[in-house]
């Protein structure tokens, strides 16, 4: 999909990935609405804020209504021809670990979402995309000591894979080592285990 020319709505869209996803989004020629809960928290020229509270019906209501030209999706969803549909997941769609036991089933669902929803809006000339990542310098891991990606490496490898209409995007090492294991079982994933 060329992005040149397209509208596009980015939910979280006032900082981390979502910030990079806008601006990117810009510098390839899209129109872009931020959505995001706080509209003067939208701080990136050219963009169009939109209030939107994904667990509010009336903002969501709201907001599709001051969106209809949106083409472009990043994590809700499409219904135009020739769209797309990206669902920021993780490398923890694949694994599980104790500690995050709560995320990692969420992300794991969110993956078998994708997948249903890709089949469901194929017809309709939507194409759904996940994009799998490790850590990325966030405010959501700032506590976590570990190697972590940089937003804006991470979103320019995610609006590539877009353009390129990659089902799944994997984003970074992290991500590649566990989708490679997955083949090979629990043994593989948990090696740990007896």
């Amino acid at each position: 999909m060329d992005i040149t020319g397209k509208t596009a709505l980015v939910t979280g869209a006032n900082r981390g990935l979502g910030r990079q996803l806008v601006a990117q989004l810009c510098d390839r020629g899209a129109k872009v609405y931020a959505g995001v809960r706080n509209p003067q928290s939208v701080d990136l020229e050219g963009v169009t804020p939109i209030a939107l509270d994904i667990t509010d019906p009336t903002s969501v209501a709201t907001a599709v209504d001051a969106t209809g030209d949106v083409s472009i999706l990043i994590n809700n969803a499409g219904a135009h021809e020739g769209s797309a549909v990206l669902n920021i997941l993780s490398g923890l769609s694949w694994i599980s670990f104790p500690q995050a036991g709560a995320y990692c089933a969420s992300k794991s669902a969110s993956w078998s979402l994708t997948n249903a929803l890709r089949q469901e809006l194929a017809p309709q000339g939507t194409r759904v995309s996940a994009l799998h990542v490790g850590y990325m310098d966030t405010d959501m891991v700032r506590r976590i000591e570990a190697p972590k990606a940089d937003p804006a490496d991470i979103a320019r490898i995610a609006l590539d894979g877009i353009e390129a209409n990659t089902y799944e995007i994997i984003a970074d090492e992290p991500a590649r080592a566990v989708l490679a294991r997955l083949s090979g079982g629990v043994a593989a994933l948990y090696p740990q285990l007896p």
